[in-house]
């Protein structure tokens, strides 16, 4: 198991986690894709050679479903609609009053050299993870970002963004849900390839990016 464990909290009055299934009138997943976590720990460092792997999510808050509307401007409009600048109601259901828990593993890239194991790839023959730690929390803490982190959608920016707090902690009331196909990520080395996890369960709050059903041994940050 990894020693070189990171983490952070997240929260805000809005959040859109798109389901993919839900063609024109989107819906959001309960809980950050695992994409999208990974984006909000690369909002705080990201190098070449080092990233961060989501490994879990607790949601602090109870499961808060509005529907929101909002004048669409963007490409996918119909050429007629460009053209003449017009806008159209998008409608979507999105999640109010969020609380997240992310836990993640800094990891090496890999690298196959010949036709052996795959092996870490080193940096000028050093191992950055614990480098990389340090100047993760260090930047956490400052509140230090590459861009500006968001639940989602560009306009649902946190209200809070930084280090665990004391206070927060899973909503056991979140219990018992299962999400049939959850999106796991859209890229593969540069090139859209949608992947899928089936069947993925959210235990008293817990939801687990390595296993479908969260493991009670599982590490913590």
């Amino acid at each position: 198991m990894s020693d070189y464990k990171v983490s952070l909290e997240v929260q805000g009055p809005a959040a859109m986690w798109t389901r993919p299934d839900t063609g024109a009138t989107p819906i959001s997943y309960p809980v950050p894709t695992w994409s999208a976590a990974k984006g909000m720990f690369e909002a705080v460092l990201r190098r070449p050679h080092v990233y961060v792997c989501p490994t879990r999510v607790e949601i602090c808050k109870p499961i808060r479903f509005e529907r929101y509307v909002t004048n669409y401007g963007g490409p996918l409009r119909k050429q007629d609609q460009i053209n003449k600048y017009n806008n159209y109601q998008l409608m979507a259901t999105i999640l109010v009053d969020v609380c997240y828990r992310l836990y993640g593993e800094v990891r090496v890239k890999q690298s196959t050299r010949g036709q052996g194991n795959p092996q870490l790839r080193r940096r000028r023959g050093q191992d950055w993870r614990q480098r990389f730690k340090e100047l993760f929390d260090e930047r956490l803490k400052r509140g230090q970002t590459f861009y500006t982190p968001c639940l989602g959608w560009k306009e649902f920016v946190p209200s809070y963004f930084g280090p665990l707090q004391p206070d927060s902690k899973p909503d056991p009331s979140v219990d018992d849900i299962v999400i049939p196909a959850l999106l796991h990520s859209m890229w593969e080395h540069h090139q859209r390839k949608p992947r899928f996890v089936q069947d993925w369960h959210i235990v008293k709050g817990v939801m687990s990016y390595r296993h479908p059903v969260p493991e009670g041994g599982e590490s913590r940050c």
